[in-house]
């Protein structure tokens, strides 16, 4: 029998999740280039703290690697594994199985809609 093909990550992705305490929300933008950029929103008590991750990611059957090459335009190197659970086009659910970001905050279980190209990252208040 034949496998169903994969559904591509390439697109856009709205994200809300809970790590190291703050309500963090994004929106993830694959290329079908390999390049990504994805801005994020920290959920402060007082106010929003922003930033945008740029590299180039690989993903070939369910699992996702991200190599962050620039955080708001200034040169880094941060490189984090996923494993898709589940993923219709639509809806993506995956987890995070290495990096520095399990070594800080564990594995987090991400769930994904996919958006259109112009979505941007709403504010705190109005998103919860």
């Amino acid at each position: 029998m034949a496998q169903a093909a994969e559904a591509t990550i390439a697109g856009d992705w709205y994200e809300e999740a809970v790590y190291g305490g703050y309500r963090t929300i994004s929106i993830s933008h694959f290329r079908s280039d390999g390049t990504f950029a994805v801005e994020f929103r920290k959920c402060l008590v007082q106010g929003e703290l922003d930033n945008t991750d740029t590299g180039h990611y690989t993903y070939e059957n369910g699992r996702l690697r991200m190599i962050t090459e620039a955080r708001d335009g200034i040169w880094t190197l941060d490189i984090e594994d996923y494993q898709t659970a589940s993923n219709d086009g639509r809806a993506w659910i995956y987890k995070s199985v290495s990096g520095p970001a399990v070594e800080r905050y564990g594995h987090i279980v991400f769930k994904d809609i996919r958006v259109t190209p112009s979505s941007k990252v709403p504010s705190c208040d109005l998103s919860s």
